[in-house]
């Protein structure tokens, strides 16, 4: 084997290039045919002489011709090695690698082989995602595909030509391989050595698998010693044939992709897929490409299907005003109307159906979304005049008229996501118009039709006539029901295999004959459809005089074996054909829209959790028929949905409009709504049952009329209705995403919506500089608690201090904190604008204290104005260590990047809020932001940032220079990620835009991308056109300029200037630029009504809103339309330092009720900690109902209180708390009335049901409940004993908690763990107690008395525990749950989630009970005798179990209880055993006892069966003699002892 064989090998992992033939036959070794043709010669020599024997000569002969049809192959295919290629061959040749440095470089798609072409791949992939590259090395240099488009605008120009485009990735690819060839050529002595040595060396040259394996030690190997080796074990590529991949599968001429080379999550992640580039190239907005879920979604709409439309969308439109116009006039809101919505914007406020100019108003913006792709913020800004209006005609002449603005960017915003909807719309239209082309044989010989023309046409119509994706799916299903055997065809035939065929509905009716019993109902589907649409259309044949039972027996058959059985599937088939039938699914669908309301009910879970107001589920745990329209506007449904999966309602759709639930059983829930169901199937027949009754009379005709109504109403039950209610389900869940959706956009726009912090002195659009102290949350065991962070007005950091405190003292004696001399000398050193204090915990309240009397001390002596403010942090609390935030500042600790991130949010919020991306959902946005779909809810949310920068525009030439500012820019109109990325990829580097117009000449975008963003970006400086600085449209600079001549009375004399040699300082705008500068009120003398009305008449184009908008920017320019910064109140600081909200986690009603700790007690008060950190003053009268003398007699420092919020003082940050019973009593609900308060349920909500719950459950209070009590030990937690075995259910065994009793106030209760799901309740009685409240001076558990709760843990829980842990290490016991033999059987799959119920934990006995006695069968069997073991009670946990199978043939098992006490064992009433193993023995002695008085009843069966009867297992009675003697024999049908 050769060098050269080994060059061809390597070559394979090469994809080939034509192109490159040339280069490569000068440097590469090829086969020589002459050699080849010399070798196959002596092959035939040698097997003529008979040297060579060839057993299957016939299969030799075309692997020689696919080796040399795969050796011509390569040759013409051939590539230039790169420097990894001719390392290879060197070591393979030499022994010896060159080390080279090896890039850092992606994952490798898995099975993929590394070649030149996966480095050129990746290297271009690093270059697309680093925006600091030089722009020659960038991807973005590659030409838009779209770029050939006329530039209509009439801006641009020159622009190059065809030919440079496509040649332009081939001198991108030459470029890239530049830097390589001055690397070959120091190589090309060593690779013309290899050829040579290749080609000389033949078959003896020792390469390939062998070679490279004993490459080190080759250089002691000669050749002959080689070729033995090869002799006897081959070269190692006897196999290589079978890694290779078929010839007819590779294609040598292409080139390799991304998706060749890398993982498809890489290119996902990086964008970086085809789709992304079709993305980044394609000449429409990013964001209507992402919304596209087909071609149809991106084909601009003809005159007609716009007119279409808009018709569709005033329909739309209609339904959805009317049904919120009646949600608001209603009387009553709850909650759900009113949470969070203090804000909503009425949509569409001015929508006016009769009045033409609304209607051309949504015509217009319908066809810039659908025609010319323009996106929502362009047209609010640049296209005002399609949806601003004059009032009325009648206007003065020349007068400026009022106007009216028929569309909100809101009410855009909806017309953009109706468009979306339409093309839908259109699309499945599209498909199905296809389906029933392909039907018809069109474009086929007519002999292939396959539907019928009264098929056809009633399809026709029925498309013709759709008004929604519903209606157009329901004639699919209709078609694809009739014809399922031609569609099935089709698909069998597309995909090239045989399928099992699936019968259509004609063909199972004719199959069993039940298509000819069907005829004789009288009336087909499509009659009673018509018959629905149109009444009267068609009359039942009631000729018959048949019984349908007798008509019936003509079918029976193998089959139908009956009448009754051909009479149902005649139904069953009708039924079907009914249920199919599209309008009648329109009537059904449009009545249940009309009178569909909801039924909720609570399961058992439901009762059990669901219980008080504050409960999410509470205010729609009962509902009695609540209509759909009423959960327009809120989001209840998805809560409603959400508590449905947790099982803890149930919801059920109704048509009935009857409430038949007995609130006093809910058993009976799942009867009533069975019932229900039948009733609204029922309701729905009605209505179409007399659409196909016959007008005959009779018995027959009764009969026949009974058939007809059992077969619809079947079909309306199990079919129509299912169907509607997954449609309105649907439809209501969409709904209130939407609500949510848009709830979570407004509320992130009111964040970013604000200018940046400045003081009163600084200038309008300056960046402040700002200082960040933050502090509170911070690790201090470094470099202090607190940091100082100056960042300048681009976002850089500074400087950075650290510090521990910032107090001033007033006295002298003291000294400051260290803090307050980092702090002056930052204000002394840099002009500080703002000082913003920031932290994660209350204590930055102090901070913030401290920081502002030094900066007011540092003020008073200066004069200068700095602003000192709180600072939201939560944008910095999700960067700050991040990934992003790592990359960006590497050189910062967390807490530095912490205080960047507050500063940069305080200099733009737009920029702050940008740079989360998708973690902006991490934000509290709604409450149910959560429930709904996160991807969804993202593309709605991100419009926030849309309208806010395109409000305000973005600096592309200072964003390229600015890291943390480039998010920004994929919120400009018409740009996305990548076409935001590539941009920057372009400019970064000090490659700046010196006009707008370079967007165009530089190919930075395409004409619609361009119109689309081009006012959104300003070209800061303006070197060529001081418009560029503006937000005046490119398409609207000849205005700009045109006014300014106005306004300064002069004329444009271009060609004297160009006659003169004059230069223009401005370019064409220095007119402009001279009335904004020094005359912009010269502005207000134009009239541009009358300009506007002379545009109209030369052009015919409305320019008035266009007009007013140049005016106000030339006077204004780049104004920040936001609302000013104003810093947060007390109520937001709080909010943003505890994460408590004043109104919702804390009022001051009463009904807010605390946990904490006591942190500080005094005489008259005490102080209590809160877990947010906040702070409650109790006072020694809100400690107890009865008088307390001093707060020290009743609470104590680290005790754990339960506490009720009675006031909120915001100014000092801290509450007054109450621990009061009867406070608590009534915010616990207790004392509450058994109605519910109107303002915390659904006004449809059914209080009779709660209030009987409520009687019920004040009832079982008073026998059962203990009234809450704070007990003052650590280990107390007010918790119930289903709440304390959740508490412990995932801490250690033997963890313990003291809780209230249910026995009253002279009773506490000890929960501890005993093992996994299993705990020990212990009653302590309470002795000697002061007063009710209080606690007793010693306790009780049974006959055993102790001092205090400790003591009791240590002498009574902690030897029980102990106990146990004996009873564990003894050979007979035996656990149920750890048994190796059920390894394969977790307890999770076998018993399901431990929902601590009592049905869980009769299961789990079930389980125990089973696996016990086999166990004991097992060991008996396998014994031969009797069995016992000793295990844990689950009846009792804390005792043990004893089972005891007495012999083999034994049914059942005996069982003993013994009881675990701190010091012994009891078994009976008696037995009391200090170990385990006496205990083991007084259990035997004790089953030995009871089997004596039977021994001789018995001795006469074990005779006959011969068996011994001893114990088994491995341990002995260790008795006397005599009692083993006695315990020979067992008594079968002994006694079982107490249980």
């Amino acid at each position: 084997m050769s060098d050269a064989s080994d060059l061809d090998e390597a070559q394979h992992t090469l994809s080939g290039n034509p192109s490159d033939e040339e280069s490569y036959d000068t440097r590469r070794p090829r086969y020589s045919s002459d050699e080849e043709e010399d070798d196959d010669e002596n092959d035939d020599e040698l097997r003529r002489d008979g040297f060579v024997v060839d057993d299957d000569e016939e299969e030799e002969q075309p692997r020689r011709k696919k080796k040399k049809k795969r050796r011509r192959h390569l040759e013409q295919s051939a590539e230039v090695f790169d420097e990894e290629d001719l390392a290879l061959v060197a070591e393979n040749t030499f022994g010896v690698r060159e080390q080279t440095p090896r890039l850092k470089r992606l994952k490798r798609g898995r099975g993929r082989r590394a070649s030149d072409d996966d480095d050129e791949l990746r290297a271009e992939l690093d270059d697309l995602m680093d925006t600091n590259e030089s722009p020659g090395a960038d991807y973005a240099d590659e030409p838009r595909r779209d770029v050939d488009r006329d530039d209509d605008l009439g801006l641009f120009g020159n622009e190059e030509s065809d030919a440079e485009v496509d040649d332009y990735r081939a001198a991108r690819r030459a470029e890239r391989r530049g830097h390589a060839n001055s690397r070959d050529e120091r190589l090309d002595t060593a690779y013309e050595e290899v050829r040579d040595n290749g080609v000389q060396a033949g078959a003896h040259e020792r390469t390939g698998a062998m070679a490279s394996f004993l490459a080190e030690g080759m250089d002691a190997i000669d050749d002959d010693t080689w070729m033995e080796l090869q002799d006897i074990f081959g070269s190692g590529e006897e196999y290589a044939f079978a890694m290779e991949a078929p010839l007819a599968d590779r294609d040598p001429s292409r080139e390799k992709t991304l998706a060749d080379v890398f993982e498809p999550a890489e290119l996902e992640a990086k964008m970086m897929t085809q789709r992304d580039e079709d993305i980044r190239t394609s000449d429409v907005p990013e964001r209507m490409q992402m919304r596209a879920t087909g071609a149809e979604s991106l084909r601009p709409l003809s005159e007609d299907e716009i007119e279409e439309e808009t018709t569709w969308v005033m329909r739309q439109l209609h339904s959805w005003l009317t049904r919120q116009e009646a949600r608001r006039g209603r009387e009553h809101k709850s909650e759900w109307d009113t949470d969070n919505t203090s804000d909503e914007p009425t949509l569409f406020q001015h929508a006016d159906f009769a009045n033409e100019r609304f209607l051309a108003a949504v015509l217009s913006v319908l066809k810039l979304l659908s025609q010319d792709f323009y996106e929502v913020p362009f047209i609010a800004r640049h296209r005002r005049e399609v949806f601003v209006t004059a009032e009325s005609e009648s206007d003065v002449h020349g007068e400026e008229p009022p106007t009216r603005e028929w569309l909100s960017i809101d009410d855009l915003w909806k017309l953009y996501d109706f468009d979306l909807q339409f093309r839908g719309l259109l699309a499945a239209r599209r498909h199905l118009q296809n389906m029933v082309r392909r039907l018809k044989g069109e474009g086929v010989d007519d002999s292939t039709r396959e539907i019928s023309h009264e098929d056809e046409a009633y399809a026709s119509e029925l498309i013709a006539s759709a008004s929604g994706v519903e209606d157009i799916m329901d004639v699919t299903e209709w078609l694809q029901a009739h014809y399922a055997d031609v569609i099935q065809k089709w698909s069998r035939e597309r995909a090239g295999m045989k399928r099992v065929q699936n019968l259509g509905l004609k063909e199972r009716a004719k199959r069993n004959g039940t298509d000819r019993f069907v005829e004789r109902f009288g009336i087909t589907a499509r009659q009673v459809g018509d018959n629905v649409s149109t009444p009267g259309r068609h009359t039942v044949d009631s000729n018959t005089s048949e019984m349908p039972l007798d008509a019936a027996r003509e079918l029976v058959g193998t089959e139908l074996v009956s009448p009754d059985i051909a009479l149902k599937a005649a139904k069953a088939t009708f039924s079907s054909m009914l249920e199919l039938d599209p309008q009648l699914r329109r009537f059904v669908r449009a009545y249940c829209d009309e009178h569909v309301c909801v039924v909720v009910r609570p399961t058992d879970k439901g009762l059990r959790e669901v219980t008080h107001d504050e409960h999410p589920a509470f205010a729609f745990k009962f509902l009695k028929q609540k209509p759909v329209a009423e959960f327009m506007g809120s989001a209840q449904f998805i809560e409603l949905e959400k508590a449905v999966h947790d099982g803890l309602l149930r919801m059920q759709l109704s048509l009935s409009g009857e409430y038949r639930f007995d609130n006093h059983d809910l058993r009976t829930d799942d009867a009533v709504f069975s019932e229900d169901r039948d009733r609204s199937a029922r309701a729905v027949t009605v209505q179409l049952d007399e659409h196909m009754r016959s007008s005959a009379s009779g018995d027959v005709a009764a009969a026949w009329d009974t058939v007809r109504s059992d077969a619809l109403f079947t079909a309306v039950r199990d079919h129509l209705l299912p169907q509607m209610w997954r449609e309105t389900v649907q439809k209501l869940h969409q709904q209130a995403f939407d609500y949510v959706a848009d709830a979570c956009r407004r509320s992130l726009e009111q964040r970013i919506d604000v200018q940046a912090a400045r003081t009163s002195s600084m200038r309008t659009g300056k960046k402040p500089r700002v200082a960040v102290v933050a502090g509170g949350g911070f690790d201090a065991s470094s470099r202090g608690a607190l940091r100082v962070v100056v960042v300048d007005e681009h976002g850089a950091c500074s400087e950075d201090f650290s510090a521990d405190s910032m107090r001033m003292q007033s006295s002298g004696a003291l000294a400051d904190g260290d803090g307050v001399a980092v702090l002056r000398g930052v204000l002394e050193r840099q002009r500080i604008d703002v000082v913003a204090v920031s932290g994660m915990a209350l204590q930055t309240r102090r901070l913030f204290d401290d920081v502002q009397s030094v900066v007011n001390e540092f003020c008073s002596h200066t004069g200068d104005d700095v602003l000192v403010t709180y600072a939201s942090d939560e944008v910095a609390r999700l960067w700050w260590d991040s990934d992003a935030a790592r990359a960006e500042l590497p050189q910062l600790r967390k807490e530095e990047r912490y205080c960047v991130c507050v500063a940069r949010t305080l200099q733009e919020p737009a920029a702050g809020y940008a740079t989360l991306g998708r973690d902006l959902l991490h934000l509290t946005l709604h409450k149910s932001q959560r429930s709904v779909d996160q991807s969804l809810l993202f593309i709605v949310v991100e419009r926030a940032l849309v309208n806010v920068v395109s409000k305000i525009g973005v600096d592309i030439n200072d964003l390229a220079q600015h890291v943390h500012k480039q998010p920004m820019l994929q919120y400009v109109s018409g740009l996305g990620s990548r076409k935001a990325h590539a941009i920057l990829s372009r400019i970064s580097g000090g490659h700046d835009l010196e006009s707008r117009s370079d967007l165009i000449v530089r190919r930075l975008c395409t004409r619609t991308v361009f119109v689309n963003c081009a006012s959104f970006l300003r070209v800061n400086p303006p070197v060529m056109d001081v418009l560029d600085d503006t937000r005046i449209h490119p398409e609207d600079y000849d205005l700009a300029r045109k006014m300014a001549l106005d306004a300064l009375d002069i004329e444009d004399d271009v060609e004297d200037d160009n006659r003169r040699g004059r230069k223009r300082a401005d370019g064409p705008s220095r007119y402009v630029a001279e009335v904004m500068r020094r005359s912009p009120e010269k502005l207000d003398e134009l009239d541009l009504v009358k300009y506007a009305e002379e545009l109209k008449r030369l052009l015919d184009v409305h320019k008035l809103e266009t007009l007013k908008a140049i005016k106000h920017e030339l006077q204004h320019p780049n104004e920040d339309p936001r609302s000013e910064f104003v810093p947060p109140d007390d109520a937001h600081v709080l909010r943003m330092l505890t994460g408590e909200v004043v109104g919702e986690s804390l009022k001051e009603d009463g009904s807010t009720m605390v946990s904490g700790t006591i942190i500080r007690v005094q005489p008259r008060f005490a102080i209590a900690r809160l877990d947010s950190g906040l702070e409650g003053f109790i006072g020694v009268a809100n400690i107890a109902d009865y008088r307390v003398e001093e707060a020290s007699d009743e609470l104590a420092p680290g005790q754990a209180i339960v506490a009720v919020v009675k006031r909120i003082d915001l100014e000092k940050m801290s509450l007054d708390l109450s621990m009061r019973k009867s406070d608590i009593d009534t915010a616990c609900g207790r004392a509450r009335d058994l109605v519910p308060d109107p303002a915390h349920v659904d006004p449809y909500f059914d209080t009779d049901a709660e209030a009987v719950l409520r009687e019920r459950a004040r009832a079982v209070q008073k026998k059962t409940t203990a009234r809450m009590r704070s007990i003052p030990h650590p280990l107390f937690k007010p918790l119930n004993g289903r709440e304390a075995e959740q508490y412990l259910a995932t801490r250690p065994r033997g963890d313990c908690v003291i809780r209230p009793s249910s026995r009253g106030m002279d009773h506490i209760a000890i929960t501890w763990k005993v093992g996994d799901n299993l705990f020990q309740h212990i009653d302590v009685r309470e002795e000697n107690k002061p007063h009710e409240n209080a606690l007793g001076l010693s306790f009780t558990v049974g006959d055993l008395s102790y001092s205090d709760l400790d003591e009791l843990i240590a002498l009574h829980v902690d030897p029980i525990m102990r106990k146990l842990d004996e009873v564990k290490r003894n050979p007979k016991f035996y656990d149920p749950e750890t048994d190796p033999l059920y390894v394969s059987e977790p307890l999770s799959d076998v018993l399901g989630p431990n929902d601590y119920s009592q049905e869980f934990r009769d299961r789990r006995l079930s389980l125990w009970e089973k696996r016990v006695t086999r166990h004991l069968d097992t060991l008996a069997q396998s014994t031969g005798r009797g069995a016992y073991c000793v295990s844990l009670s689950l009846a009792k946990p804390g005792s043990l179990v004893l089972s005891f199978k007495p012999t083999p043939d034994y049914r059942g098992i005996i069982k003993w209880t013994a009881r675990v006490e701190p010091n012994e064992y009891k078994l009976g009433e008696r037995g009391r055993y200090p170990n385990i193993s006496g205990l083991i023995n007084g259990f035997k002695m004790m089953q030995t006892k009871n089997a004596k008085p039977r021994e001789k009843s018995r001795e006469p069966r074990e005779e006959r069966s011969g068996r011994s009867g001893r114990w088994g297992g491995t341990s002995s009675w260790n008795a006397p003699q005599s009692q083993s003697q006695s315990q020979s024999q067992w008594n079968s049908t002994s006694s079982r002892g107490w249980n």
